[in-house]
């Protein structure tokens, strides 16, 4: 977990892109002209780099720092040459500050001329990196812990460059003082660097073009380059080399030359350019709602709505971690990702044994008995009273006229081939109208509109849908006249009202169905098309909420069984302009 958050810090720095560097920082390398153009051993470069320091103060440079670590003395092979090198810093420091690079794990080398008057001046600093556990470099030591409490060479430069005695840190090791500056360090006292980009992004002049210039006696070239800049002196060479955020861009970069990471460390002091880790009691917080999210968006939606939304999550957090720490706060990336994809797996596991057996349920209860368009619609809605619930709807009871006494005598076969070529027609009209087939009784079918999902037009659909339901029987009836068959006559009944609706029956046998006195009306009011010779017959509820739309005629009132008074019913005869379609639905 660890690794995979300090690569997903490094690809947030990849992300974010290359700034501009510091102007008053400048590096001087030694390269492979350098080389070319120094023909002894580096170990005996000594007047060299003397005159280098030199060079850099006759360019009226701010300040020097001479990464450049001098491990052993050299007298025995040319005398002179340690005191020459020790005689040149002292004699430049006293125009300008020049800070020395020393390694901690070789402690004999202060016992060089140079590194004697570099500590008696208080002008070195280590510059050991401090490693992460992959090895790359995000963050640096600035001062030891211990008695000695060393400074790092980007620490040491800083003080001198900002005019104070020494950076000052605090008990806990959480912040470090330059003067009126605080640095913010991390929970381990280490400075999070910033990095203005990969390798070579810090201006560089060749140590040998300094050279040359400095035998032309080019004061005006040396004073280009150097003016009131900060000078680090460092090699190229790939035992020097380190890893950064930006090694794993993607593009090939290279590993950072040691002296290029000391000017970042350098500049994010200078340059108040700090990165700070989120608090720890973020990190509860971010899982939590990474979690909670996660199982909302599973819950709430269904496939394949709830992992986009997931995934957009997830991507609108790793670009919030992005912006966050190019403004510096460095946000932790791995976790609430990881929290967030675990918990969505976890949801979708859950669903399937909760909610996706509720849908099951409803396939099994509503899919053979209305459209698909409305089975959709039912497991989209998702929340569907299977327990019981009262609620308005529109009943319609369909039966054939003598079908009973006509069947008498007929080859069983031939009579469920008739039943069934009738119900095909008459289901598909329910079915285009958004009615629910509920239950075929004998030759009859009872079918509900308004349940289990209500609509404001329950009762246009209704209707239209039995103004339709006729017109099929007509064509049907045409075909079995081709055919030499007696004509089946439809008979429809519809009634409005409120109703007892759910799933109904025996632990072994269930059925979502209507119950109460508005679905016994809807039977009787079929039954009374033999009393008015009429193929549909509504109720005065359904009438009212279809009237400005249908041509009605209004029957002598009738008492039917179970109401006290007599009730006018309503034969429909047209839909106003043309007989409604399902596609004239609204």
């Amino acid at each position: 977990m660890q690794l995979l958050e300090l690569k997903a810090y490094d690809m947030r720095f990849a992300l974010r892109g290359q700034f501009a560097p510091p102007s008053n920082m400048v590096l001087v390398t030694i390269d492979d002209r350098t080389e070319a153009a120094i023909p002894a051993p580096r170990i005996f470069w000594h007047p060299q780099y003397a005159s280098l320091l030199r060079a850099i103060t006759a360019g009226n440079a701010k300040a020097i720092g001479l990464d450049v670590f001098f491990a052993t003395s050299v007298e025995d092979w040319a005398p002179g040459m340690d005191r020459e090198l020790a005689a040149a810093f002292a004699e430049v420091s006293a125009a300008l500050p020049v800070v020395l690079a020393y390694d901690t794990l070789q402690p004999s080398a202060g016992f060089l001329p140079l590194y004697i008057l570099g500590s008696a001046q208080g002008m070195l600093g280590f510059a050991n990196f401090t490693q992460d556990r992959d090895g790359f470099i995000r963050r640096q030591e600035l001062q030891s812990r211990g008695p000695e409490m060393g400074e790092s060479l980007a620490a040491r430069l800083a003080a001198v460059v900002l005019r104070v005695e020494r950076g000052v840190m605090d008990s806990k090791r959480r912040t470090i003082r330059f003067g009126n500056r605080a640095v913010p360090l991390d929970p381990s006292g280490f400075l999070i660097l910033h990095y203005w980009g990969p390798a070579g992004t810090f201006p560089t002049i060749s140590m040998a073009d300094v050279l040359a210039s400095a035998a032309r006696d080019d004061r005006s070239q040396l004073e280009k380059w150097f003016r009131d800049k900060i000078v680090l002196v460092g090699t190229l060479e790939s035992a020097d080399r380190q890893p950064t955020p930006f090694y794993l861009a993607g593009r090939g970069q290279d590993l950072m030359p040691g002296v290029e990471i000391q000017a970042s460390a350098l500049a994010t002091i200078l340059e108040q350019r700090f990165l700070r880790e989120a608090p720890p009691s973020i990190l509860p917080l971010l899982l939590l709602a990474a979690s909670c999210l996660a199982t909302w968006f599973i819950f709430r939606f269904h496939f394949p709505v709830a992992p986009l939304l997931l995934l957009g999550s997830v991507s609108v957090y790793l670009g919030a971690t992005v912006w966050a720490q190019r403004s510096g706060l460095v946000l932790p990336a791995v976790p609430p990702v990881l929290a967030a994809l675990l918990s969505g797996l976890a949801s979708y596991g859950a669903y399937a044994l909760t909610e996706g057996r509720k849908r099951r349920l409803l396939q099994d209860v509503f899919g053979r008995y209305v459209s698909r368009d409305v089975a959709q619609e039912l497991l989209t809605y998702g929340e569907i009273p299977l327990g019981g619930v009262r609620q308005p709807v529109t009943v319609l009871f369909s039966d054939l006229r003598n079908y009973t006494g006509y069947c008498e005598g007929l080859d069983p076969h031939l009579v469920v081939k008739e039943l069934n070529e009738y119900f095909a027609d008459m289901t598909a009209e329910i079915k285009a109208h958004g009615g629910m087939v509920n239950k075929f009784i004998g030759d009859g079918i009872m079918a509900l509109f308004g349940a289990p999902l209500p609509r404001p037009d329950d009762a246009s659909r209704a209707v239209a849908c039995a103004l339709r339901m006729v017109q099929r029987n007509e064509e049907y009836n045409r075909r079995r006249a081709e055919q030499g068959l007696k004509p089946l006559v439809i008979g429809i009944g519809l009634h409005t009202g409120d109703a007892v609706v759910g799933t109904i029956g025996a632990p072994e046998k269930m059925e979502y169905t209507a119950i109460g006195n508005t679905v016994n009306v809807a039977s009787r009011i079929e039954g009374e098309n033999k009393t008015f010779q009429s193929r549909l017959l509504v109720s005065e509820s359904t009438y009212q909420l279809v009237r400005e739309r249908v041509v009605a005629e209004a029957t002598e009132p009738v008492k039917l069984k179970g109401i006290s008074a007599p009730v006018v019913l309503y034969k429909i005869l047209e839909w106003k302009g043309e007989v409604l379609c399902s596609a004239d639905l609204p």
